[in-house]
């Protein structure tokens, strides 16, 4: 690092703010203080277009999002006013990817409350006005993977696998098998079957969402076969009838559960348990499952009650994985839910809308992040053979990459190429507005050992040409982006380093971003954090990500004011000061 200044910033992802908070411009203010105060000299504020808006309204029309816009109007351009008033830095950060939340509704439940949505497996997805009028643009599912008339197809046999050869407690009767029309409520079905136990070897490695070990490829695994079905239901659901939580059949949900049909021939389908990170309290006798949104890789324990009272939605960990039910639906999504395919002409038209807005709200720069709620899938290796993409393949390569085999490696790199248009684009627009533009490396995702809660929040089958965007200073400056590790794992990982040491050879300044959740609701911890990432001499600043998390969020407090967490903010001001920061 050179004799640049540290910079210390803050990510204002307001939707957050204001969710459950009526914000006024005061309030606004009171948050631009705290920052300011606490030695933040940069502010980055996420955009959200018009569209995004308007899907946040109707989302949590219960909230304080709406009489927030009521308020205020466009909430960036009263932050980045008053955030010039204090003398800090304004920038806006996009995210091309964001056009809704990966997770579906019966179609019934969203037509009530008036709500449109495009159709998925398990149900309608929510997405912004701009996405609903042309769905065709999102990133699509190859169609050679694309199975069809499975809804005649009925599933014959069931097979469930355990993590390991650990004996087993299920008994055929303990099985229960409920189905459901619509994922909208399932039945418990008074069926005859036989079960039968084996052992069978384990194909593959097998990885739980955070990239932990669960099986090797050679393991001996327990296995459990259904068969003696003659199932059409479109939603089926496996379940036990204990009504304690000392069970012990685990696995991923993805490796839990496998479906054939006639001639015992092995169905393509997505799964699904009572997991779900939105609307996360799920039982399957009266609401819905959440099927195909990167939930695929969490621990599933099977033997367990599946009582509303006896789950708890853990995502990971084996030995404390509730869930009491395993389910699977028939077919791949056409589309991912909402992102938008980067070789679409009018999607990078679309994109340099946004860029358009950014720059005449008066900001002083554009960054760039390409994680996101919108591309979440089990099978991402499937998406993104969207016409325009397939037609510049086989220019390149001869060969239709939708319909033929093709290399996934040279796919990968050529979508890479057309995001890298909207890129240049971008920096042509801002550069001649007199604004840089910066771009997020994502540090947890873009790493060839990435676990699948990080390679979910970002379309798959797609290389981001991170090296090329430094070594071209086609971004000015760049964020490494984590979501999960602290400073002292990241600055001691060898990818990292590889990042930071191109950075460095480019002459690119380069900044650490991490949620304030690594560090909890220590302030101290926080704060060493930004001391050691400080020390550390090889980056340029430390961004807090994301304002929410410093204040009560659901509540102001009983002066109307907002409630800063107590001993949070406090020991960064004091840091902050102590290293002499800006």
């Amino acid at each position: 690092m050179d004799d640049r200044p540290f910079l210390l910033s803050a990510l204002v992802d307001f939707p957050d703010d204001c969710q459950r908070i009526e914000f006024t411009e005061d309030l606004v203010a009171q948050l631009i203080d705290r920052l300011r105060w606490m030695g933040v000299r940069r502010v980055y504020w996420n955009y959200y277009h018009a569209g995004h808006w308007e899907w946040f309204k109707s989302y949590k029309p219960e909230g304080g999002v709406i009489k927030t816009l009521d308020n205020l109007g466009d909430p960036m351009r009263v932050g980045r006013r008053l955030a010039h008033e204090r003398g800090l830095e304004f920038f806006a950060v996009i995210k091309p990817y964001e056009n809704g939340i990966s997770h579906s509704h019966p179609r019934a439940v969203l037509a009530k409350d008036g709500i449109i949505g495009l159709p998925g497996i398990g149900g309608d997805y929510h997405v912004d006005p701009w996405v609903l009028l042309r769905p065709e643009l999102r990133v699509q599912a190859r169609r050679a993977d694309l199975p069809r008339g499975l809804e005649s197809v009925p599933v014959t046999r069931i097979q469930l696998r355990q993590k390991d050869a650990a004996p087993l407690r299920i008994r055929p009767q303990n099985l229960e098998i409920w189905t459901s029309g619509d994922n909208n409520g399932y039945r418990k079905r008074d069926l005859a079957f036989d079960l039968s136990a084996g052992i069978e070897t384990c194909p593959r490695d097998v990885v739980d969402i955070d990239g932990n070990p669960v099986s090797s490829r050679g393991d001996e695994v327990r296995v459990l076969n259904i068969t003696g079905l003659n199932l059409l239901d479109p939603f089926i659901a496996v379940t036990t009838n204990f009504e304690d939580r000392a069970g012990t059949f685990s696995n991923t949900a993805v490796e839990m559960v496998r479906a054939f049909g006639p001639d015992d021939q092995p169905l393509p389908i997505v799964v699904a348990s009572h997991k779900a990170i939105w609307r996360p309290r799920r039982d399957l006798r009266t609401g819905d499952l959440e099927y195909d949104t990167g939930l695929g890789g969490a621990m599933v324990r099977l033997d367990v009650s599946n009582s509303e009272s006896a789950f708890d939605n853990v995502l990971t960990g084996a030995g404390d994985a509730p869930d009491g039910v395993i389910a699977f639906a028939r077919g791949r999504n056409a589309y991912l839910s909402g992102s938008l395919c980067e070789g679409e002409p009018d999607v990078r038209a679309h994109w340099m809308e946004w860029v358009g807005d950014c720059i005449a709200a008066g900001v002083d720069g554009l960054d760039v992040r390409i994680s996101c709620h919108s591309s979440w899938t089990d099978s991402p290796g499937i998406y993104g053979f969207n016409p325009p993409v397939a037609a510049e393949y086989e220019r390149r390569y001869g060969a239709n990459p939708d319909t033929e085999p093709y290399d996934p490696v040279l796919l990968g790199a050529l979508r890479g190429d057309l995001y890298d248009r909207f890129l240049r684009a971008a920096r042509a627009r801002l550069a001649a507005a007199g604004l840089p533009l910066h771009h997020h490396i994502e540090i947890e995702s873009f790493r060839p050992d990435a676990s699948p809660s990080r390679t979910r929040s970002r379309p798959g089958n797609i290389t981001f040409h991170w090296r090329r965007w430094l070594r071209t200073r086609l971004a000015a400056e760049t964020t490494l982006f984590g979501r999960a590790w602290p400073p002292e794992r990241l600055l001691s990982d060898a990818f990292v380093q590889n990042v930071l040491d191109e950075a460095s050879a480019s002459g690119v300044p380069a900044h650490l971003s991490l949620p304030v959740k690594v560090s909890g609701t220590d302030g101290n911890r926080l704060a060493d954090q930004i001391e050691y990432t400080h020390r550390s001499g090889r980056l340029d600043g430390y961004t807090i990500y994301e304002t929410a998390a410093l204040y009560d969020r659901h509540q102001r407090g009983p002066d109307g004011r907002l409630h800063f967490l107590p001993g949070l903010t406090e020991p960064v001001r004091a840091r902050a000061q102590k290293l002499g920061l800006p």
